[in-house]
């Protein structure tokens, strides 16, 4: 990789809403023998770009759709390789793959390489707890994952039934910052009330927006604890269904976050 592509795949991964980096980076492309990878970037931004608000709109949607289609179907593979098995079709956004579905331990042990290749903001963890044949027992990389100074990069972290526990929780506080995570999917796991607890008193969920705990056994504690926490300050969505939070509670839930509290 030359300095000159270094550079802006630098400055799309800093600034991965800015699409002017991307179209650049694209020009770039189209004038060093990678022209169908830069014209798959600005049709893909020019997507993002035409809501189907109109009847020519969608017109110019369909073109758009037809062409992106045709780009991938000659080079999916190849743009999709650095990241297999854990990105498919649907990661690409705005030319660009921002989505994986992969274990924590392969996250982590490939995170570096992966940023330097893509602006990624979105991951969900498929498997928290991985065989260790050399031990003949499960380790768990909830906890490295907390602590990895590659969480600050994410926009978007989903540990549904990832048997996330309020201790494994507690590494969160160890970490510098986290000035870009605006959602947080905990769902299904065993945060109890003292999960919850530790949700509410962390400083770096100060960014947060989304926050989704259902079913984790979240008491009237835990609930009074996230009416109370001074960082939950940005909420649009907090989902706390099937939890045995008493009607009293969550009254008190719905005076603090309003119309965030969706279920």
């Amino acid at each position: 990789m030359s300095s000159d592509e270094r550079a802006f795949l630098d400055a799309i991964r800093e600034h991965p809403h800015d699409d002017t980096a991307r179209l650049v980076y694209a020009d770039w492309l189209a004038e060093n023998g990678r022209a169908d990878r830069g014209e798959f970037i600005r049709v893909d931004v020019e997507l993002a770009r035409t809501p189907p608000t109109t009847e020519g709109d969608e017109r110019r949607r369909r073109v758009l759709l037809e062409r992106r289609a045709d780009l991938l179907k000659r080079h999916k593979s190849a743009w999709l390789a650095p990241f297999l098995p854990f990105a498919k079709e649907e990661s690409f956004e705005r030319g660009f793959v921002q989505a994986l579905e992969v274990p924590a331990n392969t996250f982590l042990q490939n995170a570096e390489r992966w940023f330097e290749l893509t602006p990624l903001t979105r991951v969900k963890i498929t498997a928290s707890r991985v065989w260790n044949p050399h031990t003949a027992a499960f380790a768990g990389w909830t906890e490295p994952l907390f602590t990895s100074p590659h969480l600050a990069r994410l926009e978007s972290l989903d540990l549904e039934n990832q048997s996330v526990t309020g201790s494994a929780l507690e590494a969160l506080a160890a970490h510098d910052d986290l000035p870009k995570l605006r959602e947080l999917l905990l769902q299904w796991n065993g945060l109890r009330s003292e999960g919850a607890a530790v949700l509410a008193n962390l400083p770096q969920l100060r960014n947060l927006e989304a926050l989704d705990l259902r079913n984790n056994s979240i008491t009237d504690t835990g609930a009074r604890a996230l009416a109370g926490s001074p960082y939950l300050t940005r909420m649009t969505e907090l989902r706390l269904s099937r939890n045995p939070i008493r009607d009293r509670t969550w009254a008190l839930l719905e005076d603090r976050f309003g119309d965030a509290l969706v279920g």
